[in-house]
């Protein structure tokens, strides 16, 4: 199978997490911003990322980069996504699964494998002048059909990413000393989760229609992801990256998991 194929059926781009800061308690706090500001920020570092020339970024000293909190149920145990970070000196991949709380240091540059089942959040440092970026590849497309959700203890998810972002790292910070505190009531509480997302997918003719065209092309059977995120950094031409400096409709998102994301996918359909 070509890496074409793969990428056709496959969710993939990159996102500028959201910047933010913790106060005193640890409670997260946005940072202003619009979704102008956001398309300028990541056409700056897509653009260094390829190697152009590009401005410095503004950023707060010492902030943090963060994703929305999120997590898939899977369909038959897929589709597992792959995430890089880049222009980042730290950075971190905190998990919910069902034996409680962790965090995984990543490197720069690495591919990063997570499995459904586990609510996830990326958190990094950016390096001085940069913005953090991180490359992503959902192995299909079943997260457009709801296999997805941002993360909340009641279901509610606000339209604001400002509103959204408390409210789900609320409820992730809550869900990681109930692990601590109960751990039976932690783990009821997230199948219960991933027990709603998997309800509402049930007899959705379109949910087996997208696995199958997807284990057609190969996607699910790629050991090799490297090449992959290669193909999709060769999309980023000058003309995609003034299209996105434009928030075309369908390439840009903002707010999305990752914040400001270009979703790449519409450029090989």
């Amino acid at each position: 199978m070509t890496e074409q194929n793969s990428l056709r059926v496959r969710l993939f781009g990159y996102g500028a997490p959201y910047q933010v800061r913790f106060d005193q308690t640890g409670t997260v706090v946005p940072l202003v911003t619009t979704a102008e500001a956001e398309a300028a920020a990541l056409v700056l570092e897509l653009t260094a990322l390829t190697g152009r020339s590009a401005g410095l970024a503004s950023t707060e000293p010492g902030g943090w980069a963060l994703s929305m909190p999120f997590g898939r149920c899977g369909v038959a145990g897929l589709p597992r996504e792959y995430l890089i970070p880049w222009h980042c000196r730290e950075a971190y991949l905190d998990l919910l699964d069902p034996d409680g709380y962790r965090s995984v240091p990543l490197s720069e540059g690495a591919v990063v494998q997570v499995v459904p089942g586990r609510v996830i959040r990326f958190r990094g440092r950016p390096r001085p002048g940069r913005r953090v970026l991180v490359s992503f590849q959902t192995e299909d497309r079943t997260p457009l059909l709801g296999n997805a959700a941002p993360f909340t203890l009641d279901g509610q998810v606000p339209e604001a990413y400002n509103e959204r972002l408390v409210r789900c790292h609320g409820a992730f910070a809550a869900m990681r000393r109930l692990a601590e505190t109960d751990p039976p009531a932690y783990r009821r509480t997230l199948e219960g989760f991933f027990s709603a997302m998997a309800a509402r997918l049930a007899g959705n003719p379109e949910v087996a229609r997208t696995q199958a065209e997807a284990r057609e092309q190969g996607t699910y059977l790629d050991q090799d992801q490297l090449p992959l995120f290669g193909r999709q950094r060769n999309l980023l031409t000058e003309s995609v990256i003034q299209r996105l400096a434009q928030q075309e409709e369908g390439l840009f998102r903002f707010p999305g998991m990752f914040g400001a994301v270009a979703s790449l996918g519409k450029l090989i359909d």
